[in-house]
């Protein structure tokens, strides 16, 4: 009887070994052979719609706004977003640096909350509607963020 309770233990063991060592490649390749899809891929990164007009930054949402409306500022903005990539999990953040609206005509808006970082550190935007995901710029991008936003205030 010992012998036998022995071998049960001994083969469960095992079996939660294997199969807790198994590869995270083959886990995470299955997922995302089931899961993929054009719209998850699009969601990796931030999308603001390219035909805004103008972005109007604040400290405090609704005072001492900053206005951008030019070509430059505009371009630079876009290049800001579109290197923006989605961070995984949850997050849960402090209250933002910064209230964004990104202004395509007079009823079309997107607003974004952010976070700008130290010269050589990623910074981070949070889309107003969805408050449990993060967007994380380049350490380069944060630097233009610094020149447009933080050198007005």
């Amino acid at each position: 009887m010992r012998k036998f309770i022995f071998l049960a233990l001994s083969l469960s063991f095992m079996s939660l070994f294997i199969l807790g060592c198994q590869s995270k490649e083959n886990v995470s390749s299955e997922t995302t052979t089931v899961n993929s899809s054009p719209k998850s891929e699009s969601n990796k990164s931030l999308s603001i719609e390219k035909d805004f007009v103008s972005i109007d930054v604040s400290k405090t949402k609704g005072s001492n706004e900053i206005t951008f409306d030019d070509k430059e500022s505009l371009k630079a903005f876009q290049d800001i977003f579109s290197s923006a990539v989605k961070e995984p999990g949850k997050v849960n953040m402090a209250n933002p640096e910064f209230y964004m609206d990104v202004v395509h005509d007079k009823n079309n808006e997107q607003s974004l909350f952010l976070w700008i970082g130290e010269k050589g550190q990623k910074s981070t935007f949070m889309k107003a509607e969805d408050s449990n995901t993060i967007y994380t710029v380049p350490e380069k991008m944060t630097d233009k963020l610094i020149e447009l936003v933080e050198s007005r205030y």
